[in-house]
């Protein structure tokens, strides 16, 4: 009953103070690929900074494994782990690459349910890579040795196999087996895909799907690999660089499904299809759909097994369980740590209120401790109070809501129609800078202006920046900036606010050709970052950019709008940022920020925060505003180019048709 209630308290909101308040969510630290799960569904993740976590059943509490700690800067050297499996209910297993004195020859056994773990040595050191098991006690396994390794008594002692075929540094990335434990396939990370018959005695090379010419790689310079491969009654499926196909295991012809991301087979030979909307399909061994789920994952997933014909999914803040009676979802909780310390708070009648994800926090100062007290419909990236409010708004600032703490409500929130009490000569003074950090480098220039005799007059300046600029500015300039800000909340974008004309189509589509001769003559080169026009390989369809720039006038204000919307976000170690700051008389503060590492057309979107809050506004007029304040200084010569607003439409539509596939 115990664990019953639990799970039941981790799926409903926080509405009553309880002991389970103080659960903290597993703070996993390092990518997970896979999760193992035993015949009684006991839960294990192993992860690439060496830590391992479990959980005895879906819908209790996780705990620290034998390896690692529940520090995120704690990272274990020689301990990448890649997966941990079970052979049976005691007997587990770690591999990836694990080193001591400079060898990677061994895994971590473990016989008493991960209780304790011994080194076992496999044969020739390798960074183990691909890995199956399956529920007689035997694995198989492959790395960077191109040597395949074998077991038969759940990984007490090993056996080595030569590589297959001729191929040099033929290195496998997937394997998988059918139940007669000797046909076996192997996928490697160049598209090689092998097939034995004989438990890796001899091998035939089968055709993938790229050889069948199924899909066509945009570059030669892109990896494709083979994610994943599996057997199932008599077919086969693959994940080929991110596309899915099937075939009939006795006469190779790939068959695209465009609407699945990810699969999974069974003990009975069934096959669990994770389809791009993340509903759930169940295909039985011949193929045919048996079940389809109305429930959908919360989010892409990032490991997936199946055990006693369910399918169990993990995305680091939740774990799923998924057959055709349950769709069962649990976060994952712990209390061998206390509640972090919230990175976001505002201060509510003198008591601090934290966010962390969708949880709403309150700090007990008796226990010393936090507790979460409510929960939102949203993760919170934003919260601050405005106008006595909680206000509260998700990672795409596209949705808001105020937390009523004294009555534990959540209800919608509209911004204001406006924002701003603008009156004459209501602007103290503001200022524009351009900045960047990062690991060895930190640098800021700026430029000031302050009001005085009804104009802004420049303060303060940094050498050489903005001496475009003129040194006194016409207050009226600033006050439409501010409306702006104000006025584009409700407005959306069309293609007639990009003031695209004819000329500029011809000229896009001649700009077009000359981009791909220059390919053609010169190759693609992938590694080119700085580059702000960007093609996704020299075998991009570029037809598709001249055929977008020759029905511009029909675009959907829908995708306009997305186009400007979105970022291109912080790829490096290095933040580079164009930032103004209007400080009112009255002491609230406005900043308008763009932090991208490339800029879209005009530096859009812009994150605005006025007193905390923050808002995103693709405004092209606000844009073309601060390019006037600063007589076109500011900006690199690319993003204030026509071209390049039609090639950001361009390359967002041919890049969505690409993930459509």
């Amino acid at each position: 009953m115990k664990n019953l209630f639990l799970l039941l308290l981790l799926f409903l909101p926080f509405s009553t103070f309880s002991q389970d308040a103080y659960l903290a969510n597993l703070p996993i630290s390092g990518g997970v690929s896979e999760i193992g799960v035993s015949p009684s569904e006991r839960i294990w993740i192993a992860t690439k900074a060496g830590n391992t976590y479990y959980t005895n059943k879906i819908g209790e509490l996780w705990h620290i494994g034998p390896f690692g700690s529940f520090d995120p800067y704690d990272i274990s050297s020689g301990k990448t782990f890649e997966r941990v499996n079970f052979f049976d209910e005691n007997t587990l297993m770690i591999s990836g690459f694990i080193q001591e004195g400079g060898k990677q020859d061994f895994i971590f056994r473990s016989t008493d349910k991960g209780t304790t773990w011994n080194k076992v040595k496999f044969g020739k050191s390798s960074w183990i890579d691909a890995f199956y098991i399956n529920e007689n006690g035997k694995a198989w396994m492959s790395g960077n040795s191109q040597l395949i390794y074998y077991t038969d008594n759940k990984g007490e002692t090993w056996k080595s196999f030569d590589k297959a075929g001729n191929e040099n540094a033929l290195r496998f990335n997937t394997i998988h087996f059918a139940k007669d434990e000797k046909t076996g396939l192997f996928g490697s990370f160049w598209n090689v895909l092998y097939k034995t018959t004989d438990n890796c005695e001899t091998w035939e090379r089968l055709p993938t799907p790229l050889d069948q010419k199924k899909y066509k790689r945009l570059s030669k310079e892109h990896r494709p690999d083979i994610r994943k491969i599996r057997i199932f009654g008599d077919y086969y499926i693959i994940n080929q660089q991110g596309n899915i196909f099937y075939t009939k295991s006795d006469n190779i012809n790939w068959i695209e499904l465009p609407n699945i991301s990810d699969f999974e087979t069974t003990s009975d030979e069934s096959i669990y299809l994770i389809e791009k909307d993340l509903k759930i399909e169940l295909r039985n061994s011949e193929f045919v759909s048996v079940w389809k789920s109305d429930k959908k994952l919360s989010s892409t997933p990032s490991a997936i097994n199946t055990k006693n014909k369910s399918l169990f999914v993990f995305t680091y803040g939740e774990i799923y369980k998924i057959n055709k009676s349950d769709f069962i979802v649990s976060k994952l909780m712990t209390n061998e740590v206390p509640i972090r310390e919230p990175y976001l708070k505002v201060n509510y009648k003198g008591e601090e209120i934290g966010f962390d994800r969708n949880a709403i926090l309150r700090f007990d100062k008796k226990r010393t401790k936090w507790y979460r007290f409510m929960e939102s419909l949203i993760n919170v990236s934003n919260a601050v109070i405005f106008k006595d409010q909680i206000v509260i708004a998700d990672n795409y600032l596209n949705k808001r809501f105020v937390v009523n703490i004294d009555e534990q409500k959540i209800s919608q929130y509209e911004l204001p129609k406006s924002l701003f009490n603008l009156t004459v000569n209501n602007i103290n003074k503001f200022s524009i800078e351009i900045g960047s950090q990062g690991c060895f480098h930190s640098d800021r220039q700026f430029r000031e202006y302050r009001l005085k005799n009804n104009s802004f007059k420049l303060y303060k300046k940094g050498k050489r920046f903005l001496s475009k600029m003129d040194k006194e500015i016409n207050p009226q300039l600033l006050n439409d900036i501010v409306n702006e800000i104000d006025n584009s909340r409700f407005k959306k974008l069309t293609v007639n606010d990009l003031e695209i004309t004819k000329k500029d189509l011809d000229n896009f589509k001649d700009f077009i050709d000359k981009e791909e001769q220059k390919i053609k003559k010169k190759g693609y080169d992938r590694f080119d970052y700085d580059k702000d026009y960007t093609f996704p390989g020299e075998n991009t369809d570029f037809n598709f950019y001249k055929n977008v720039a020759d029905r511009f006038d029909s675009i959907p204000d829908v995708v306009i709008n997305q186009v400007f919307n979105t970022g291109y976000g912080n790829w490096s170690t290095t933040t580079v940022w164009r930032k103004m700051t209007i400080d009112f008389k009255n002491g609230e503060v406005l900043t308008i920020e763009n932090s991208d590492d490339k800029p879209n057309y005009l530096y859009t979107p812009w994150i605005i925060n006025f007193n905390g809050l923050i808002i995103k506004s693709n405004s092209l007029e606000l844009g073309k505003l601060i390019n006037e304040l600063t007589n076109g200084d500011l900006y690199s010569d690319v993003s204030k180019e026509k071209n390049y607003a039609i090639y950001k439409v361009a390359d967002f539509l041919y890049k969505q048709s690409l993930n459509k596939k």
